[in-house]
């Protein structure tokens, strides 16, 4: 291949593909390759490091890929049957930050109330993954909250039983619309009917927390669930860590990819932004803040609400009317979450 370009360009470009096809789960290297004069494997293989970065290539795929990110070409739901796309790592500006109570309306939150209304309307199957303590769970108790009394709701909190044991899992769910468990496995299928026969009587919105720790069966047997329920007004929503997005969208196991060509919307979602979490401090009455220490705090927060709360709560207890520095967010950090940081590291 002549005319190679450096690899901080091909590098750069690789980043780039890999970074956006993460944000689009619904996309691969052969939605890329179809919009350019690239063969699908010459896509794949460059992404993936297997050869070097002529210039024809780089600059075919930049195009491409400037075009999809600018949404002049692949936008989310424009093809037949595509899937729908949210995140919540859109740049934008941030004064202040909403708040009721003791939470926050973050741009994270305002991304899980579109699923869900996703979801309960066009009675799909969305599936919301993030770290643990960006605030999956209090964004969805905060929509059924709001929508108490227009939409009607379930949460199913896995288990270590019930996220491995199929039994277990359809005797639960089917405990809350009052299907007799009597028979225990040796009647699983009479379960699974009468399930579904009560819920298409009274449809409503599944939400299952902690779906990282489901076995393949049992996303399966959701998936069925949702087969025979869907028509009927059901939809459903998984919340879990990242990792069930990696299986969803790279397994070649047949149980998950029936589940996952059903999806109708995905939400990769990065928790509070730099911007949210710099106002929310603002609010919580710190003001006198170093750079150099915020940029430290930033790096140690994660995107987790969690966090940076637990951090907040600290700070108001011990360092009220202080300024804070490095030296302060490393003491935190280190009695909060055992973080050993080091002053300058941001």
């Amino acid at each position: 291949m002549v005319r190679q370009e450096s690899d901080n360009v091909t590098d750069r470009l690789r980043a780039d593909v890999r970074s956006f096809l993460a944000s689009r789960p619904d996309l691969g290297n052969p939605d890329l390759a179809a919009h350019s004069t690239l063969a699908d494997h010459t896509v794949r293989s460059f992404v993936n490091g297997n050869i070097p970065g002529g210039h024809s290539v780089v600059s075919e795929l930049r195009r491409v890929l400037d075009l999809a990110q600018a949404g002049d070409i692949l936008q989310p739901g424009a093809r037949n049957g595509a899937a729908v796309v949210v995140n919540d790592t859109t740049p934008e500006r941030v004064r202040r930050v909403r708040k009721a109570g003791n939470f926050y309306q973050t741009q994270t939150v305002r991304r899980v109330a579109e699923v869900m209304d996703f979801c309960s309307e066009q009675c799909a199957i969305g599936v919301i993954t993030a770290d643990f303590g960006v605030g999956k769970s209090e964004a969805v108790a905060a929509w059924r909250k709001a929508n108490a009394g227009k939409t009607d709701s379930l949460v199913l909190e896995f288990d270590q039983f019930s996220s491995r044991n199929i039994i277990d899992f359809i005797c639960l769910l089917g405990a809350f619309f009052g299907v007799d468990r009597a028979g225990g496995s040796a009647n699983g299928g009479k379960l699974f009917r009468d399930l579904c026969e009560r819920l298409r009587k009274s449809p409503c919105l599944l939400i299952f927390d902690q779906a990282e720790r489901v076995s393949l069966r049992i996303l399966d047997l959701i998936r069925q669930i949702w087969d025979h329920t869907r028509d009927a007004g059901v939809g459903v929503v998984l919340l879990s860590a990242p990792v069930l997005l990696t299986r969803m969208t790279e397994s070649r196991i047949a149980d998950l990819g029936a589940l996952t060509s059903r999806v109708g919307i995905w939400a990769p979602l990065a928790g509070v932004q730099r911007g949210e979490m710099a106002a929310i401090v603002k609010q919580e009455g710190f003001t006198d803040i170093e750079e150099s220490a915020f940029d430290l705090w930033w790096k140690a927060t994660g995107g987790s609400m969690r966090r940076l709360m637990r951090a907040l709560d600290l700070l108001k207890a011990k360092h009220a009317g202080k300024r804070i520095t490095e030296k302060t967010i490393a003491g935190v950090a280190g009695h909060l979450w055992g973080m050993v940081l080091s002053e300058g590291a941001a």
